[in-house]
This record gives C-alpha cells, sequence and structure tokens, in this order.
C-alpha cells in the first residue's frame, strides 16, 4: 500500500491513518523539450530492481515529451573496486561527450562521488541528482548548477513496528559490504540510534547465514536491508533459510526484499525518476537548477509478510494488516 511520509510521526499509528498520496514537482512551462537530450547515468545496472524502477518513472515523465533519453550503467554494485568505479566514471564522461546531454540525470551516492563532484559540479551542464542517501551536502549539493531529491527511510517507523515483539531494544543491521549500505549505517547510527546499532557486513551468502544466526543472539531486532553485495544470494534458497531460522523481527526499506523480511516499509524508485525527469523538464523550459530547491522523497509501500512473520513468532495485529500490502497469506 502506498503512503506518504512527510505527516509520519514514529508513533506507527499515524501511518496506520494515512492514505495514499504523493506531491510530484511542477510541471513545467508549456514549450520546447521535445527533440531536447537527457543522459541518465545510473550508478547500478539494468535487471538490479531499484534501478529499473528509477529507470521506469523517468521514461514515463520524459518519452511523452518527446525527449531523446539515453542511459550509462555505472554498474558498481557489482564492480566495486575504486579503480572500476573510476573506469565507470569515465566511460559516462565519454558518453557526455559524445551524446551532448541538455541535462544529465546522476543516479544515486556513487554517480555523485565518481562523476559530477569531479568532473560536472560547477560546469556547464545541468544536472539533476536523485537516489542521494539522506545527505547530499557531503557532495557540495545544492550547487549552481546541481539540484535534485535526497533518498530517506522511514527508520523511527520500522523501529516501531519492531518493538510489538521484540524482546529487548538492542538493534542491529545486516547486509553486503557495499559503499551505500557503509554510508546508511553511518547515517542511521548518527541520526537515530546514537551508534548503538551494531552492524554486520558480509560478503557472500555463506557468510551471510553465519552472520544472521550470531546477529540474532545479539541484537533484538534486525535491519536486513539489501542483498545487493552479497554474492552466491539466491533468493529460493535465502527465503527457506530465513524462513527457518528467523527468530527476531526484521525489516527493510527496499521492496524487493519483502519475501525475506516480516515488515518492509519500502521507498518507491520510481518516485525517484519521476521527480528528476521533471525537474530536468523545468530546466528545458529555461528554469535554472540554483532557483529549484532540492527534495526529499515522501512515498512508501508498506509490506507485511505474514509466512516469515508467522515462522518467527510474530504477531502483526489487524490495524497493521489493514493498512499494508500481506504477503505469504496461508492458503
Amino acid at each position: 500500500m502506498l503512503h506518504t511520509r512527510r505527516r509520519w510521526t514514529a508513533a506507527i499509528a499515524v501511518l496506520m491513518g494515512l492514505a495514499a498520496m504523493c506531491e510530484a514537482a511542477p510541471v513545467p512551462p508549456a514549450g520546447g523539450p521535445a527533440g531536447k537530450k537527457v543522459l541518465l547515468v545510473d550508478s547500478y545496472h539494468s535487471g538490479y530492481p531499484w534501478s529499473d524502477g528509477l529507470e521506469k518513472g523517468v521514461r514515463d515523465v520524459l518519452e511523452p515529451a518527446g525527449v531523446e533519453l539515453e542511459i550509462v550503467r555505472m554498474d558498481t554494485k557489482r564492480k566495486s573496486s575504486e579503480s572500476e568505479q573510476k573506469a565507470a566514471a569515465a566511460v559516462a564522461l565519454g558518453a557526455i561527450t559524445r551524446f551532448r546531454p541538455d541535462v544529465v540525470i546522476a543516479a544515486d551516492d556513487n554517480a555523485q562521488e565518481h562523476l559530477v563532484v569531479p568532473f560536472l559540479r560547477g560546469g556547464e551542464v545541468p544536472v539533476v541528482f536523485c537516489g542521494v542517501n539522506w545527505d547530499a551536502s557531503e557532495y557540495g549539493y545544492p550547487a549552481a548548477n546541481v539540484t535534485g531529491m535526497v533518498e530517506t527511510e522511514g527508520v523511527e517507523e520500522m523501529v516501531s513496528l519492531f518493538r510489538r515483539d521484540a524482546k529487548g531494544t538492542r538493534i542491529g543491521y545486516v547486509s553486503g559490504d557495499t559503499d551505500t549500505d557503509r554510508k546508511i549505517t553511518r547515517e542511521f547510527n548518527k541520526r537515530f540510534f546514537n551508534g548503538a546499532m551494531k552492524v554486520y557486513f558480509v560478503k557472500d551468502f555463506e557468510q551471510f547465514k553465519k552472520t544472521f544466526l550470531k546477529a540474532q543472539s545479539e541484537a533484538d531486532m534486525l535491519f536486513l536491508r539489501n542483498f545487493a553485495g552479497i554474492e552466491g544470494w539466491e533468493p529460493k534458497t535465502a527465503k527457506a533459510f530465513l524462513l527457518k531460522n528467523t527468530r527476531v523481527p526484521t525489516g527493510s526499506h527496499l521492496d524487493f526484499m519483502a519475501d525475506f523480511v516480516i515488515y518492509t516499509i519500502g521507498k518507491v524508485p520510481e518516485e525517484q525518476g519521476e521527480y528528476a525527469a521533471r525537474t530536468a523538464l523545468r530546466i528545458l523550459g529555461g528554469e535554472s537548477p540554483a532557483d529549484i530547491p532540492t527534495a526529499v522523497n515522501e512515498r512508501v509501500r508498506l509490506v507485511v509478510n505474514l509466512e516469515m512473520a508467522e515462522a518467527a513468532g510474530v504477531v502483526v495485529p489487524l490495524s497493521v494488516l489493514k493498512t499494508a500490502t500481506v504477503i505469504g497469506r496461508q492458503r
């Protein structure tokens, strides 16, 4: 079920009362985008659910406007070394030189770090960022030629769900060892947990299994945020392992993790893509990036995995189920 986050408080009762809604960036002035060029630089790869949703949002806005869209994939989830990411940025920079876009959309953090900051920020090409986790100021944003949308997550809302069944207050975070998750854990600990959240990074599925079991003995609730970066993760095998071994409340903020956790308060990648594309149209219509304030995502989807909850002995209240998309129902 789709919700907006603007009116949320930490109390889950507020979450349960919200109607589905969203806010879009203002429609650009009439005239002129047809035939213009936009380059989307994706930090990740086609087939990664976040990237696919973000791309859909971009296409849904730009294609009806007649804008020519080209996409460059940096593939940094699978090519994570510094040298590989710099090489990917060089390819993207070459595409800019060849394609000569009127606007560049740079999606997620690695595109900012390796492409926009060293080569585009402060230059002539307008840039719209999206999918930047929590804090864009570390990249010097906003800038004269850069604006966009920051990506945040409903952490307090998730913890409110966790606490219904948690046997204590210890909190942990298990994920692949990626640049994104390292940044997110820093932000979680700084903003919400005063450094008390225990963090577990894993490289492969065998390490994940051992670490997950250990984490449940050291934490009373767990963020299981993303399988990206966990080599050998196979969905059916992972789901079977988690159904057998989950003993504490678990959750994620990514829709595609819903099969593996009890609660998902999922961000909507299409929102990031739609906002970035609409902002690109505003720039193509004559507005300056410097005059467009940065925005923060608002839309979320609440998903409850009943099969995982029952396996873990977690009883989800009917009041929560009524506001959620429910999966894993017993037939």
